[in-house]
């Protein structure tokens, strides 16, 4: 941490005043470079009439970290945050990061909005990565808001400690603390905040399917969607149509799935963002291999849009389904020990998807003669779709597991 001599001077700096400048006439420069230097030390009159020729509060002197330098730190760590992105190992590589800069400061942030914003970044990088205790930063991040009546902060707050439920699989739960948020902030403001509304229905719909009810899920993307498009809002736009897209194709609904995968593909063309298209084409890749069958064309389409899809986790899934289909066993049994689920990926939906991998193994292994293998596979396959609701993954990895199994017997 910078002195109160060295706070002086960088000020005086960036200011571009002279010591002669700053003295003015109730200092003698002499006396302001033995301040500066921490030589001497300033009467609480000196330093208020210093801070007044810097126009400065003089608390902000007095700081451990001054406003400058924190706003400095939470640009810093804004910028990490927006780039954090990758597989599992980057993404918590990243949370180690931000909170690995922003832990020796902790206990020195002031009473501000920027001390509160640091030590939410902080308690949410703490969470994930689980490097430090992230209850009691989160706790004086939420105290400072509610004093600064920030209650969109105070919101985010309440969603991420929902969503904390959600992360570990307790998905009833997680949104019976959402709904409890949300009616109290609505108690507060009376009409939520047009982005703090959107946030509210995307996290509740996305709740809503996590726990089977297809119909309130769908009733709030869709509320959400119409809300977003009356009042020309595009904040959550791509989360909702992709959300959206996807609970279409699980519902059979190909008419509405062809519709938001669409409505997908041109918001990517208007915001330029390769991502969002790539998002799109992913949905109707699952769709070719999964439901329609369509292996050749899933894997043309995986092939050219590989450099935008996540290796490790979509592309080896879906290209070792692809293969399989074309009778490509020994070459997607390769892609298959290939694919690691992203650490993040909580929704039962991804989850089902993604247990398919341990039936599709098993099937191979059988095909190869490892009838013992095929069994463990089966039966791992199995154990984790168990929990999970009834969606046609689930179906496909328990008729695998009784074929495998009943083959043995």
């Amino acid at each position: 941490m910078a002195t109160l001599g060295a706070r002086i001077k960088q000020i005086r700096k960036e200011q571009g005043l002279t010591l002669q400048a700053l003295a003015g006439d109730e200092l003698s420069k002499g006396m302001l470079s033995l301040i500066e230097n921490n030589k001497a030390n300033p009467s609480m009159e000196s330093l208020s009439y210093i801070a007044e020729r810097l126009g400065i509060d003089r608390t902000e002197l007095l700081q451990e970290m001054p406003t400058a330098e924190l706003r400095a730190l939470l640009d810093e760590v804004e910028d990490k945050r927006r780039n954090v992105s990758g597989t599992s190992e980057e993404m918590l590589a990243g949370y180690e990061e931000m909170a690995d800069r922003i832990h020796p400061y902790v206990e020195k942030l002031p009473f501000s909005y920027e001390s509160a914003r640091l030590l939410e970044i902080y308690s949410r990088c703490c969470y994930h990565s689980k490097r430090y205790d992230w209850k009691p930063a989160f706790d004086r991040a939420e105290a400072i808001y509610e004093q600064l009546h920030l209650i969109n902060s105070v919101a985010d707050l309440h969603m991420f400690r929902a969503m904390m439920k959600f992360t570990e699989h307790q998905y009833a739960e997680a949104l019976t603390s959402l709904q409890d948020s949300r009616k109290s902030i609505e108690e507060q403001t009376g009409v939520l905040d047009p982005l703090k509304k959107l946030d509210f229905d995307y996290y509740e719909s996305i709740l809503y399917s996590a726990t089977g009810d297809q119909t309130n899920a769908r009733r709030l993307m869709e509320e959400a969607i119409t809300y977003s498009k009356k009042h020309q809002i595009f904040y959550q736009i791509n989360a909702l149509y992709r959300l959206a897209g996807f609970e279409a194709l699980l519902a059979g609904d190909l008419e509405r799935k062809d519709y938001y995968v669409g409505k997908l593909k041109l918001f990517a063309e208007f915001s330029e963002d390769p991502e969002i298209e790539a998002y799109a084409t992913a949905i109707e890749i699952h769709y070719w291999n999964s439901f329609t069958h369509e292996y050749e064309k899933a894997d043309r389409r995986l092939e050219e849009m590989r450099q935008l899809l996540d290796e490790e986790d979509f592309y080896f899934l879906e290209k070792g389904k692809a293969l399989f289909g074309m009778g490509q066993i020994e070459e997607a049994l390769d892609c298959f020990k290939q694919h690691q689920m992203n650490r993040f990926i909580h929704h039962p939906y991804d989850l089902s998807m993604h247990y398919e991998k341990e039936a599709y193994m098993a099937l191979i292994y059988e095909q190869l003669g490892d009838h013992e293998q095929a069994k463990i596979y089966a039966q791992k396959a199995k154990e984790l779709i168990e929990p999970m609701p009834d969606l046609p993954y689930k179906q496909f990895i328990l008729d695998t597991y009784r074929k495998i199994h009943g083959e043995s017997n």
